[in-house]
């Protein structure tokens, strides 16, 4: 592939809150009411501040009032097992806010004793599973991953509060992107815990993501465990065997997190990362999780260490996976024919006109630096219109290899020009750039 840019070519001669509700004197009113109040002190600032603060407190109590919507309408419409999750997480590593959010549609409910109400005697459920994850990546672009398969949790001991394992399959797709991915796992919840083995598997292949690089959904194997050492006191565990971007190439990464949830709608993680081939980093995330709807306004009991020998949630036969969020990707450098093809590269004279006989200096260049050398080669060729430049007689037919080094924008080759003392009119003289061999 080859780009082209003209010049003329002259003569010798030429010139070259958690709770539901507020009180004010004595007047109770819904908290958004009372949020947008409050931000009369903005307002008294500066009016940018005052309409900062409002906007906030009315997205808020919008986003509120559609999950509880959202519940409502799928109970109604899927029975009371339905169930919408919305959680908010925030880290002061880079990583920002991110959310979260979750609906679990049954399809059906399985009972150790017929006869007994489902609620008491509830020992699997199949149910489908579709969320989104909102997230920055590591060069602050926002993401939009979409999931969506099924989830069968089944009790072999006919008591979900003795242990269940869990069989799903889910399907992620990045809408920014067009990635997707399909994840195949298993997992058991007991009383002090619960394990899982998941299968990545990439659905599509290279993408253009961020300048210069292309980019895929990430493969591999992950095996986690985590134990519930009291019912807010958690140690989490796995091991990964990830691709990378070089074929046949494999990443291992080993990470351990300590959690605590002192309140069911409050979660602290301490991380390190990157315990074996993999990069290492470290990660705190502080992290909301509000089941919108459903129990709003019975607010939950701060739990502190909790107890042990218990997990939360080892009898929840509707629970969602929860470990399938990101659409985690790897990338690589584009090549100059695929940065070429996506007209990342461009071509230039320096001087808008040469004489016959002069030097003429070509330039090509790229919109910002990459981390890597470009090697291309910039050739002289005939312009376009009724007069075209005529090689081996206005020019001499040859290449110029040339590069643009990491963190540069632009390279330079120069041309000698043949005198041509018959030529009486303008010519036209054109450029390209083609990738090096």
């Amino acid at each position: 592939m080859a780009l082209t840019f003209s010049v003329c070519l002259a003569a010798a001669s030429a010139g070259a809150a958690p709770d539901s509700r507020s009180s004010l004197d004595g007047y109770a009113f819904p908290s958004w009411l009372g949020g947008a109040i409050s931000c009369g002190e903005g307002f008294e600032r500066s009016a940018p501040d005052g309409w900062r603060c409002l906007s906030g407190r009315l997205g808020d109590a919008a986003a509120r009032a559609t999950a509880e919507f959202v519940n409502a309408q799928g109970r109604a419409l899927f029975g009371t097992n339905f169930r919408f999750v919305h959680s908010v997480s925030w880290s002061p590593w880079g990583e920002g806010l991110n959310g979260n959010a979750d609906a679990v549609v049954p399809l059906a409910a399985f009972s150790a004793e017929t006869g007994e109400s489902a609620e008491a005697a509830e020992t699997g459920a199949l149910f489908l599973q579709q969320g989104v994850t909102r997230w920055t990546d590591a060069q602050g672009l926002r993401r939009n991953d979409l999931r969506f398969g099924a989830v069968y949790r089944f009790s072999p001991f006919g008591n979900a509060e003795t242990g269940m394992f869990g069989l799903s399959t889910l399907v992620q797709e990045s809408l920014e992107r067009g990635h997707r991915r399909v994840v195949a796992g298993v997992d058991y919840v007991g009383r002090w815990g619960r394990a899982y083995l998941q299968q990545f598997v990439s659905a599509t292949d290279w993408r253009p993501g961020r300048f210069g690089h292309m980019e895929r959904s990430r493969g591999g194997t992950r095996l986690g465990a985590q134990l519930d050492l009291t019912t807010t006191l958690a140690l989490d565990a796995s091991l990964a065997d990830w691709e990378t971007e070089i074929p046949g190439r494999r990443e291992t990464d080993g990470r351990l997190a300590l959690g605590w949830r002192p309140h069911p709608w409050l979660d602290l993680r301490a991380g390190w990362a990157g315990l074996g081939s993999a990069s290492e980093s470290a990660s705190l995330v502080a992290a909301v999780r509000v089941p919108f709807g459903g129990g709003l306004h019975a607010v939950p009991r701060w739990e502190g260490l909790g107890v042990a020998g218990r997990s939360p949630a080892a009898a929840d036969v509707w629970r969602p996976v929860e470990n399938v969020e990101r659409l985690e990707t790897i990338e690589r450098e584009m090549t100059a024919a695929e940065l070429l093809a996506a007209g990342s590269v461009g071509v230039r004279f320096i001087q808008p006109a040469a004489a016959s006989g002069a030097e003429i200096g070509v330039e090509a260049y790229i919109p910002a630096p990459l981390s890597s050398d470009l090697r291309l080669v910039v050739s002289l060729a005939p312009g376009s219109g009724a007069n075209p430049a005529v090689p081996g007689v206005d020019y001499v037919d040859e290449s110029a290899e040339i590069a643009i080094r990491a963190g540069a924008t632009t390279a330079r080759a120069t041309f000698q020009l043949l005198f041509n003392p018959a030529m009486r009119e303008i010519r036209s003289l054109a450029a390209t750039v083609s990738p090096a061999v």
